[in-house]
């Protein structure tokens, strides 16, 4: 079963380019990642804070391997310290 998830996340004020830096080195590698169908991230242009990951995989089995991955370990370990406020939704296509 498809997991598709929408997470935003709130950089400090001091933080943006940091959390945007951070950010940018998950993308190509989870793309990557065999099982990920969608992997996007954006930074809105009304509030610079605010980024949203929009992700897709095709089952919980690979959204697991990729939580065990290298780059997503990195960014876990290092996002807190630029991140003021974190929000994950799962979605469901309709």
């Amino acid at each position: 079963m498809t997991i598709t998830r929408q997470i935003i996340y709130l950089a400090k004020r001091d933080c943006i380019e940091e959390l945007k830096a951070l950010l940018k080195t998950t993308i190509q590698a989870s793309k990557e990642e065999e099982g990920c169908l969608l992997y996007d991230v954006y930074q809105t242009k009304t509030n610079i804070v605010e980024f949203i990951v929009m992700q897709s995989w095709k089952d919980e089995d690979a959204l697991r391997s990729h939580y065990k991955t290298d780059h997503y370990l990195h960014f876990k370990e290092n996002f807190n310290q630029y991140n003021a406020h974190v929000e994950p939704f799962e979605l469901e296509v309709l």
